[in-house]
Order: structure tokens, then sequence, then C-alpha cells
């Protein structure tokens, strides 16, 4: 696939040798049309309606070259934006599963905190528990 600056150079071109032909024709025709009698004004004109129509196919080639890449450039693009949505999907699917387990660490940091909560509470209550029962021992004992 031709870079779009080869075509722009190219078409920059042909317009330059289509004002040059142009021109040509405009200053051999009427001597054409007023002098048929002579050869060389209609060889002339001839040669410059002749490089006209080799002008014309090379637009036309160039027309072509230009629909053809533009073509082969918009089935790229669509493989690109296809593979972007394929990987626009996949991201939300890893972005559910970062945030499930993200919930699911932020669960287990909660229920461990949990534990250490009620963990202290039951050794708290087993030292006030142990304090009165050894208090009621001396108390009983002596």
């Amino acid at each position: 696939m031709e870079p779009p600056s080869h075509f722009k150079d190219l078409r920059r071109e042909l317009t330059q040798r289509y004002n040059i032909i142009i021109d040509e024709v405009v200053k051999t025709y009427p001597s054409y049309k007023a002098n048929p009698q002579f050869n060389n004004y209609e060889d002339s004109y001839k040669k410059n309606i002749s490089n006209l129509e080799k002008l014309q196919t090379e637009i036309f080639l160039l027309k072509n070259n230009l629909n053809k890449s533009t073509t082969e450039l918009q089935k790229d693009i669509k493989v690109i934006d296809d593979k972007i949505y394929l990987l626009e999907e996949e991201n939300i699917k890893l972005r559910d599963e970062l945030a499930l387990l993200t919930n699911s660490d932020n669960a287990a940091h909660g229920r461990l905190t949990d534990s250490r909560t009620l963990y202290n509470q039951k050794l708290v209550s087993n030292y006030l528990l142990l304090s009165f029962l050894m208090y009621a021992v001396y108390k009983t004992h002596f």
C-alpha cells in the first residue's frame, strides 16, 4: 500500500502535466482549424490530443490505485477495530474480576478483623473470669 504522500505527489505532477498539455492544445487548435491543409499543425494538434489521452489513462490508473489503497486501508482499520472491540470486552471482564477479588479481599480483611476482635473479647472475658475465680477462691480460703 502506497503512503498518502505518494498519491499527493503523483496528483500534483499529473495536474502540472495536464495544465501544460491543455495550454499546448489551446495554442495549436486555432492553427489546426484555420489551416487544415498544413500537416505540421495537424500533427502537432494530434500529438497534444494523444498526450492528453495518455494523461487521462494515467489519471484513471491513479484513481484505481487510490481506490484500491483506500479499500485495503478500510479492511485494515476494520481488523484493528475488531481487535480493539475484543480487547475492550476482555478489559470489562477483567475489571469485573478485579472488583470481585478486591471485594473478596476486603471481605477477608473484614473477617480477619472481626475474628481478632472476637478473640480479644473472649481473651478479656477469660482473664476477668479467671480473676473473679481467683478472688473467690482467695475469699473462701482466707
